[in-house]
């Protein structure tokens, strides 16, 4: 690897940085670079201004901490009322469901003919938002929307 000088000058006399070089021997020229730039001086009264703005958000009271050692014990009952829930349910619903598998319960045929008929006006409302939302989604790549 070929070793050189730690910056070169581009003719508009600027130091810059060669792709061969070490990791480590870009420090330099990086403050090579760093030097030859402008200072920056900031507008006047920029300084006062934000100093003013931090002696603002230093006399800021601070927030009021929420009461966690409040609401932990609440979290923790709730937590526990719907665990026992839950079990609760998978303890009772295990055996009906067995049960109901094995002895369903008579269901009326006037109540089934109503049932088919709800199934094909379901059926219709799905078919129909469908199509409306293809549509939508036609005419909002189409840009016509």
């Amino acid at each position: 690897m070929k070793h050189t000088t730690d910056h070169e000058a581009n003719p508009e006399g600027r130091a810059e940085l060669r792709p061969e070089l070490h990791p480590e021997s870009h420090l330099a020229a990086i403050d090579c670079i760093l030097a030859a730039e402008e200072e920056l001086v900031p507008s006047s009264g920029f300084v006062a201004a934000a100093m003013e703005r931090v002696r603002e958000e230093a006399a800021v009271p601070a927030p009021i901490p929420f009461p966690w050692k409040r609401v932990a014990p609440g979290l923790v009952l709730a937590a526990g009322v719907i665990g026992w829930g839950a079990w609760q349910t998978v303890r009772f619903v295990g055996p009906a469901m067995q049960e109901f598998a094995q002895n369903p319960p008579p269901i009326p045929a006037a109540v089934l003919t109503q049932l088919e008929e709800a199934g094909w006006v379901a059926l219709a409302l799905a078919v129909s938002w469908g199509a409306w939302m293809l549509s939508q989604r036609l005419v909002r790549r189409s840009g016509l929307m």
